[in-house]
């Protein structure tokens, strides 16, 4: 019994250890999940580049539900702003996103208008730490 007690805290260790480990960020700092006052000065992709994301990293998007959302999508959803193929739709205004797998993650703005005006990014998140 002692040894079975072992042998499960001794597999469960390095997912505890990474659980641990794990980040949240803020997207967008204080100003939140919107369109970008300056686009010239504020990118989500510049953002995203001061940070190096891992598996368990979550992101947090706080933004006003009634007026806008965040969407997961697809590399060509991404290009062109459709709001209409997603792969996640979120809306509650206060959205954590965490990666469960290494490789690019693409968001943006649920609103049309608001990709346009650069309120998407894209994450890449390393492999295993």
């Amino acid at each position: 019994m002692a040894i079975s007690k072992f042998l499960l805290i001794l597999c469960l260790l390095p997912l505890l250890m990474a659980m641990a480990a794990a980040a949240q960020y803020r997207v967008g700092g204080s100003a939140g999940w919107t369109i970008p006052a300056d686009p010239n000065t504020m990118s989500y992709n510049r953002w995203v580049e001061r940070s190096r994301f891992q598996i368990g990293d979550s992101l947090l998007f706080v933004y006003p539900p009634d007026k806008d959302s965040v969407l997961q999508v697809t590399q060509d959803a991404y290009n062109t702003c459709n709001t209409s193929s997603f792969i996640h739709q979120f809306d509650d205004g206060n959205t954590v996103f965490t990666f469960h797998r290494s490789g690019p993650y693409y968001f943006i703005s649920g609103k049309e208008a608001n990709c346009r005006r650069n309120e998407s990014m894209v994450v890449v998140v390393d492999a295993d730490r």
